[in-house]
Formats: structure tokens, C-alpha cells, sequence
């Protein structure tokens, strides 16, 4: 079991006993073309998880924000993951340029929750995490995120 009141940020989580597995059991084993092509949904995670990361954030309701970016490819290109104060992934969030032999011009995001979760506060949360300040300031082209509003999926796993 993780307890994430004891990571200080995403790195400290993404090396955590047993977040691996249970990342790979939240998101299955679909491949998506976010900061690489064709891996799996935990890969593109653990690829970002284990780069640049803040501090981790309070959210209400015993939960917990850990974001962070690929390690050297900030530039708007970011993971977060939303866990509950027992540990449990609630939810997954990729800032991308949904790259496959080439990257897209403009940003996506793209959140992952539970069909029977408190999804509207989730995907809040995820929504003000990839529209916000920290980390549109690492973007290099801020044009990037013109209509973003448009390229925002949720996709909802069993």
C-alpha cells in the first residue's frame, strides 16, 4: 500500500513499493502516442513521473496531486496523477503533444478516471493542473495552447 503523505513529490511516488503495478492496473495496457509512440498508458506516466517535479499538492478531500515532466522535454509536456489518502490511483492526467513519428503544433490533455468515481472533482482538478500557470510557463511556443478548450479528452476506464 503507498501512502502518499510520505512522497515529497512525483519521483519520490514513481519509485514508491508497489506504485508501478498499481499504476499499470488503473490505466490496463492500451498503447497512446503522448510523449512517445505506442507505449502504454503507465509507461508514458512513468516516463513523466520520474523527471522535474514540484512539490506535491493537498487536495480536498484526503487527496493528493503529484505532477511532473519528462525528464530535459518540459516545454508543456507533463503527467499528473491523483491519488486518495490510502494510496489508491483515482486519477491520471497527460499534458502532450501526442507524439507518434512527429509531434502535433498544439497541446492536449488528456485525464483517466474510473467510471464510478467522484469524477467531476477529479477532472476539476486535472483541468486547473493543465490549464495553470506553472506549467503553462514551461511551454516554449505559448501559441501552443490556443483553442486547448477543444483538445481536452476524458477517457473513462473501467
Amino acid at each position: 500500500m503507498i501512502d502518499p503523505s510520505t512522497c515529497a513529490n512525483a519521483n519520490q511516488l514513481a519509485r514508491a513499493s508497489g506504485f508501478v503495478t498499481a499504476l499499470g492496473h488503473f490505466a490496463g495496457d492500451s498503447k497512446v502516442n503522448y510523449f512517445r509512440g505506442s507505449r502504454s498508458v503507465s509507461d508514458q506516466a512513468l516516463s513523466a513521473l520520474g523527471g522535474s517535479s514540484p512539490a506535491v499538492l493537498a487536495l480536498a478531500n484526503s487527496r493528493y496531486l503529484f505532477t511532473a515532466c519528462p525528464a530535459r522535454e518540459c516545454g508543456g509536456s507533463a503527467a499528473a496523477v491523483i491519488l486518495n489518502e490510502y494510496g489508491q490511483i483515482e486519477a491520471l492526467g497527460f499534458s502532450s503533444y501526442h507524439c507518434d513519428t512527429a509531434c502535433d503544433d498544439f497541446r492536449h490533455l488528456d485525464f483517466y478516471v474510473r467510471k464510478d468515481g467522484d469524477n467531476e472533482a477529479l477532472i476539476a482538478a486535472l483541468k486547473a493542473w493543465g490549464t495553470g500557470d506553472p506549467l503553462k510557463s514551461t511551454m516554449w511556443r505559448p501559441e501552443a495552447d490556443q483553442g486547448i478548450e477543444s483538445r481536452m479528452d476524458v477517457h473513462t476506464l473501467p
